[in-house]
């Protein structure tokens, strides 16, 4: 029902008439130096695909590569990273390791969910408002991290989000959601380009309105943008008609990775 068709967030096997499974596989580098903390962001990142379906998580292998030297490093990644799973309502059933010099770690994900509710990531109808239920910005800001510049301040209100379940809040599930997706490795326009995709519609970004992390702008002016940000903007500002007004910096947010 959903494969590399129309780049979904997730893979859809149909059951039966009241049932689905999805799928989903996603590892990631460290983004934080605290292993608790990374193991965390990374199953959240994970699980993330199966909720973009309009799924609900049923069970979790790990995936892990990792330097046989920094074990004790290891305990506490998954530790994090079964903090999320049974957050999620989710099993965690074993997985996989290798051995590898540089850490990443992530999950697969099995989800389940009734044919008729399964929310596609383009299908938006005219006249839709988007909703945003996460702040952009974590992108930039892990980039300052690795580079020691990142303020305790600004860290600790990216680390919160990161770690919090793209679960949809109560008052998104009583609406009529028409497409839904989740801001990830194509940043907003990216991702907004996916939404748009195979229909003659445009949509209109009100910066004002955009929720965001502090302090980006700073950041920015540093020289801390991810590569993938940058080639985000690459690849998709040929989509975008920029109002007078908005700034380089606010753009580059738009695209972050």
């Amino acid at each position: 029902m959903a494969g590399f068709k129309n780049y979904e967030d997730a893979a859809v096997y149909k059951l039966n008439e009241t049932q689905a499974l999805v799928f989903t596989l996603d590892l990631i580098t460290p983004l934080v130096d605290d292993p608790y903390i990374f193991g965390q962001i990374a199953a959240a990142n994970a699980l993330s695909d199966i909720f973009a379906m309009g799924g609900k998580p049923l069970l979790a292998l790990n995936i892990v590569c990792f330097p046989e030297d920094r074990l004790d490093d290891l305990e506490l990644v998954l530790k994090g990273g079964a903090k999320k799973i049974l957050e999620a309502g989710a099993i965690l059933a074993g997985g996989h390791t290798l051995k590898d010099k540089e850490p990443k770690y992530g999950l697969g994900v099995v989800g389940l969910i009734c044919p008729q509710d399964i929310i596609y990531n383009n299908t938006p109808q005219e006249g839709d408002l988007l909703i945003l239920t996460k702040p952009l910005g974590t992108g930039i800001l892990s980039t300052a991290l690795k580079n020691e510049m990142a303020e305790p301040t600004s860290l600790k209100k990216a680390i919160f989000w990161m770690t919090k379940l793209n679960q949809l809040p109560e008052e998104l599930l009583k609406l009529s959601l028409h497409s839904l997706t989740d801001i990830t490795g194509f940043g907003l326009i990216g991702h907004l380009s996916e939404m748009l995709t195979n229909h003659h519609l445009g949509a209109e970004l009100q910066f004002n309105k955009i929720p965001l992390l502090k302090g980006l702008d700073k950041y920015i002016s540093a020289g801390m943008i991810p590569g993938g940000t940058m080639k985000n903007q690459e690849n998709y500002s040929c989509l975008v008609e920029k109002k007078p007004g908005i700034t380089a910096e606010q753009e580059i947010i738009l695209y972050d990775a």
